[in-house]
């Protein structure tokens, strides 16, 4: 990358990480781009991470916050901080190729910088093997990562429109990060990316996968296993903010419907297994959303007035699944 193409923020959000920030950032210093800076956002952590990366990688600048702000607040305070025209969002757990972000960028310079662009993203342990290439939107709110778990074969290597990027690895201008108000810190973890994505294509700006941009993944380990109390609370939360922001009404309640018959169907699967646990975490869940809801009904009304694509042309383009896809994509994972 030449020395007149502007400036990338490479964020990286953090939260005793420590482990995986060696091979993150060692990765980092090979790629094929040089403009560009590293900007280490630590919630907070209590393992050592922010000594490490001041002692080992004295050219990243660190931001270290005072409390867990959580991962959409904490990427929010890092684009606060960043020097860039351009940002990145980079999972601490992973490993980047060396035409990463090169990719990335001359897609940007292809498709324009209106829109947001996700890598490809493989597992770690098994690199031929899809991890992410973007999300799809469920009739639940929640997302779906598309090719979870599938071989990484030709056909998976075309540019194509996604409902979400990822946010193990995401590039966009900053000021349309601004623009949209940056993820939402209400979310504090898990699916503020699906809503940024779905966001984003209402008030225009389209979502591309970039496949030469590639990205390993140690899948799980920062969030920890699927099904913690902690993921699904959030998830839990986050998803019915979604559907309660950015669904046309219609799909609201038809989403709502479909919420409350998989919420029975999981609380007795959970109490069925002894994990009470997670039953509470749903429970906590829904309580949280409905606390939520007079300041979700003022976010709703902005997004509802300013949209301008309709939920029906999302799902002709393949970016709101149908209920049926769903249910094959779920016992296809064995969920």
């Amino acid at each position: 990358m030449k020395n007149s193409n502007p400036l990338v923020s490479i964020i990286i959000p953090n939260y005793n990480g420590k482990i995986h920030l060696e091979e993150c950032l060692n990765s980092l210093e090979m790629i094929e781009s040089d403009d560009y800076e590293i900007v280490f956002v630590d919630n907070a952590s209590n393992d050592g991470s922010v000594e490490f990366v001041k002692n080992h990688f004295p050219k990243v600048r660190i931001i270290s916050l005072k409390k867990n702000f959580g991962f959409a607040e904490g990427c929010n305070l890092g684009v606060k901080k960043a020097r860039g025209d351009y940002i990145v969002f980079l999972n601490n757990d992973t490993k980047v190729d060396v035409y990463w972000l090169k990719s990335l960028l001359e897609a940007l310079e292809k498709y324009g910088p209106k829109h947001i662009y996700s890598s490809k993203v493989l597992f770690y342990n098994e690199p031929g093997t899809l991890n992410t290439i973007g999300g799809v939107i469920t009739p639940m709110g929640s997302g779906l990562d598309i090719n979870f778990g599938k071989k990484d074969v030709s056909k998976y290597n075309k540019v194509r429109f996604v409902a979400s990027p990822s946010g193990c690895s995401m590039l966009l201008k900053k000021s349309l990060f601004l623009e949209m108000g940056g993820f939402d810190k209400d979310y504090f973890a898990y699916l503020e990316d699906v809503d940024f994505g779905w966001r984003c294509w209402l008030k225009g700006h389209k979502t591309y996968y970039v496949p030469e941009s590639i990205v390993y993944h140690k899948y799980g380990s920062t969030g920890g296993k699927m099904d913690t109390p902690f993921r699904v609370f959030n998830v839990q939360k986050n998803r019915l903010f979604n559907m309660l922001k950015n669904f046309s009404l219609s799909n609201l309640i038809k989403g709502l419907i479909i919420s409350i018959i998989f919420d029975l169907v999981r609380i007795s699967k959970f109490m069925v297994h002894g994990d009470f646990s997670l039953v509470s975490a749903v429970l906590r869940g829904n309580y949280a959303f409905i606390k939520g809801i007079p300041k979700t009904l003022a976010k709703r009304k902005y997004i509802q007035k300013t949209r301008q694509i309709s939920d029906g042309e999302l799902g002709k383009m393949g970016l709101i699944a149908s209920l049926n896809w769903c249910l094959k994509e779920y016992e296809r994972l064995g969920k």
